[in-house]
């Protein structure tokens, strides 16, 4: 499996694991006027709290853990360059992983450490969602945009346009000098937008059984759920297995959850990358629960993304094995500071990751963690 597709993965299973599905909102779409803006921190650029009529706005829509919304940052810059005093260009972060029961405000500092970190790459205004995530709901859902990154053009306080960054190039001179056709796109948007509704309703459909079971501690009845999706619907048994694994893990018993991965790997070597996502996280494991997946990862000798370098050196220091921790260590920096010099991974590696991971093997040669 390659590091993109885990980590869309990951982005997916997590996304499952802290959102409630049931949450409907109202519908939203082109012609619209555009809802109130709402917001915990406006991190970067002049702030305003309603649109200037005589002014084009881009709303932007990303999260930290989002690749094709880091990739997309450097271009947004430029257009905002290009576009300057015609179009405000503005990064409106939503959909950060939160714990169960948290505000949406706990994600402040780590977006704001993101943003000073990428500070060259997002030349452009930005703000962090508030603590209802208004902006994630009355905006991205109610308009049927279930996935991220996602645009909205605004003009004369209306939506004008909405879809994915990458449409921005061609949209947006036509709706500087008047040749959009609005009509015609909102005929298409309308549809497509229903077809998204009705594909998270089928979701909801499928998933809140499962949650609800979750939530209620009743862990019996969601396996029995997940076992039944995923007869009935195989393309969700990865997602469930991992479900599964992370509630046997921080819920129910470790040895448990271990069992059950090795047998997931037998029929599915790629979970190793899902397993590892969610073990380096947990504090408190026995040692050999980290040293078993460190040492059974796949190709480890080829790992070209610096993120999942850190993970394995983590699950073997927190295993108490220092000596290959800072192997792991070393190469997620050789990694990362080769990514840095060379500008690739935005977003991913930045000035700061590259001094944490150098802390990191200071604090393994001494014995210690973090």
């Amino acid at each position: 499996m390659t590091n993109k597709i885990m980590l869309l993965i990951v982005s997916i299973c997590t996304l499952f694991l802290n959102t409630t599905f049931g949450q409907k909102n109202g519908k939203l779409g082109v012609g619209d006027i555009a809802p109130e803006i709402r917001f915990s921190k406006w991190l970067k650029g002049p702030q305003f709290n309603t649109f200037d009529p005589q002014q084009i706005y881009v709303m932007e829509f990303w999260a930290t853990w989002c690749g094709p919304c880091k990739q997309a940052m450097p271009h947004l810059t430029e257009l905002q360059k290009q576009y300057k005093g015609k179009v405000t260009f503005v990064g409106v972060n939503v959909w950060e992983k939160i714990s169960k029961g948290e505000s949406y405000e706990t994600v402040v500092p780590n977006v704001e450490k993101f943003v000073r970190g990428n500070d060259t790459n997002m030349g452009y205004t930005v703000f962090v969602d508030n603590g209802e995530q208004h902006m994630g709901n009355n905006w991205l859902k109610a308009a049927g945009q279930n996935g991220i990154p996602a645009s909205f053009i605004i003009k004369d306080n209306r939506i004008v346009w909405l879809g994915h960054p990458n449409g921005l190039d061609t949209i947006l001179p036509k709706v500087l000098d008047g040749s959009f056709d609005e009509k015609a796109f909102k005929a298409e948007a309308d549809k497509n937008a229903q077809k998204e509704r009705e594909y998270m309703e089928a979701r909801m459909a499928l998933f809140n059984p499962i949650q609800e079971a979750l939530l209620a501690k009743d862990h019996k009845k969601a396996f029995a759920l997940m076992d039944k999706l995923t007869t009935e619907k195989p393309e969700y048994k990865k997602m469930m297995d991992i479900t599964k694994f992370k509630t046997l893990l921080t819920e129910i018993d470790e040895r448990q959850a271990v069992d059950f991965a090795k047998e997931a790997l037998v029929t599915d070597p790629s979970i190793s990358s899902l397993l590892l996502a969610e073990i380096y996280k947990v504090d408190g494991l026995s040692n050999e629960t980290y040293i078993w997946l460190a040492d059974n990862f796949p190709e480890k000798d080829k790992i070209t993304n610096p993120l999942v370098a850190d993970a394995i050196a983590t699950c073997y220091a927190k295993g108490g094995n220092f000596e290959n921790a800072i192997i792991n260590q070393k190469k997620a920096l050789e990694i990362a500071e080769k990514a840095l010099k060379e500008g690739t991974m935005v977003g991913t590696v930045m000035d700061y990751t590259v001094q944490e991971y150098k802390d990191k093997i200071a604090l393994y040669k001494k014995g210690e963690l973090k």
